[in-house]
C-alpha cells in the first residue's frame, strides 16, 4: 500500500463530516443544534442524516468502483462491473425501511464494500492506496451507522 494523495485523504475524512454531524444530533435536545433546513433537529434528524447520506455515499462508492474497472486501458470484465453495482443496490434496499433498521442494513452493505474494494485492490483495478484510505473511513463510517442504529 502506498501513500494516499493529499486530495483524496482530505477529501475523503470531509466526508466523515455529515456522519459525526448526524451521531451528535442523536444526542442533541431538538433545536440545540442546526440542520440547515434540511433534515428535522434532534434525534430525528440524525437518524434522517445517517440513513440519506449513508445511502447517497455507499451508492457514490459503487460509482467509484465502476469507473476502476471500466478505466482506460482496461476492457470491462462483466464481473468487476457487477460487483461495482452491488453498493448502488444495496444503497437503495437499505433505505426501504425504519431509519434505526435502515442504517444496520447500510452498515452491511458497507462491510459488502470493503469486501469488494479488497478484490479490487488485489486484483489491481483500485489504486493502489486504496485501502489504506478506504479502511478507516468504512470503519467510521459504520461506527456512525450503528450508533445510529443502536440509538434509534
Amino acid at each position: 500500500m502506498s501513500r494516499v494523495p493529499l486530495p483524496a485523504l482530505v477529501i475523503g475524512w470531509l466526508g466523515l463530516v455529515p456522519f459525526v454531524y448526524a451521531v451528535a444530533l442523536l444526542f442533541a435536545t431538538p433545536g440545540t443544534l442546526p440542520t440547515f433546513g434540511v433534515a428535522p433537529t434532534g434525534p430525528a434528524g440524525g437518524l434522517h442524516v445517517l440513513e440519506s447520506f449513508g445511502a447517497a455515499i455507499l451508492a457514490f462508492m459503487g460509482g467509484c468502483l465502476w469507473g476502476f474497472a471500466s478505466a482506460p486501458p482496461r476492457v470491462p470484465r462483466w464481473t468487476l462491473l457487477l460487483a461495482s453495482g452491488v453498493p448502488v443496490i444495496a444503497s437503495y434496499f437499505a433505505i426501504q425501511s425504519h431509519p434505526a433498521r435502515s442504517c444496520v442494513f447500510l452498515a452491511f452493505g458497507f462491510v459488502a464494500l470493503q469486501g469488494i474494494d479488497i478484490v479490487f485492490q488485489r486484483l489491481g483495478v483500485a489504486p493502489d492506496y486504496w485501502l489504506t484510505l478506504r479502511l478507516p473511513l468504512t470503519a467510521g463510517v459504520m461506527t456512525c451507522l450503528l450508533i445510529g442504529a443502536v440509538h434509534g
